[in-house]
């Protein structure tokens, strides 16, 4: 089929061809029908019998000696943006240029481009928003990481006051628990004593109790005003 502007040809701005060493660019540029690819390579003089061209469903490539030299040689592949039928593809060599003839495998379709783009990985973010997708949790590490985040989260203050007396309580022998807790809860707060030779005989509800602070009074809370 020739290409025809009703068939909606989509013709591409003129690229550049292999360059050699000492010679202009060869051009190339493509345009299509409804049926067909037509990819046209700017080289005069080309030779017909030493050209040679090979298709695949997808895939493309040609060849030939460049005029006037004996040693150089033209080379073109192209992977196809889409498949063609490699039995009603041609190769046609003029003397002002070759021209490739691709019979698309999908007539009707329009080729956004000639060659075939790289695809680039792509990993959706996570959505922020409720999904019932069930994903497996490593629980042992979110336990590790927490445990690595209060190691590393220092308490301040009272916070940091009660952690201290909370890790000595628990690396402390029944003895010195036992001293920890009477001064603590008969002092009403006051005392904390880890020696229990010394709470064992004292009385900080009587006669060992100690001054409350300035401002303050004691106050037995079992008894009803």
């Amino acid at each position: 089929d020739a290409p025809s502007a009703s068939e909606g040809d989509a013709p591409a701005a003129p690229s550049d061809g292999l360059s050699i060493s000492g010679r202009k660019q060869i051009k190339r540029e493509w345009y299509q029908s409804g049926t067909h690819v037509y990819v046209t390579i700017f080289a005069k003089g080309v030779q017909q019998d030493a050209c040679k061209a090979e298709f695949k469903d997808q895939e493309v490539s040609v060849s030939f000696p460049l005029p006037g030299s004996a040693d150089e040689e033209y080379q073109l592949d192209l992977q196809l943006c889409d498949a063609v039928d490699p039995a009603q593809c041609k190769c046609e060599v003029s003397k002002l240029k070759v021209e490739l003839c691709l019979a698309k495998k999908h007539a009707g379709v329009q080729w956004r481009d000639l060659e075939k783009r790289e695809e680039v990985a792509y990993t959706p973010d996570q959505p922020a928003y409720p999904t019932s997708n069930k994903q497996k949790r490593d629980w042992s590490q979110i336990e590790t990481d927490i445990e690595a985040d209060l190691k590393n989260d220092k308490p301040a203050g009272d916070e940091a006051l009660n952690k201290l007396f909370k890790e000595i309580y628990d690396r402390a022998d029944d003895e010195t628990r036992r001293a920890m807790n009477k001064s603590f809860q008969t002092s009403g707060g006051t005392v904390l004593s880890t020696n229990w030779g010394e709470v064992a005989s004292s009385d900080y509800e009587g006669k060992d109790r100690p001054t409350p602070p300035e401002g303050q009074e004691w106050r037995d809370w079992r008894k009803k005003e």
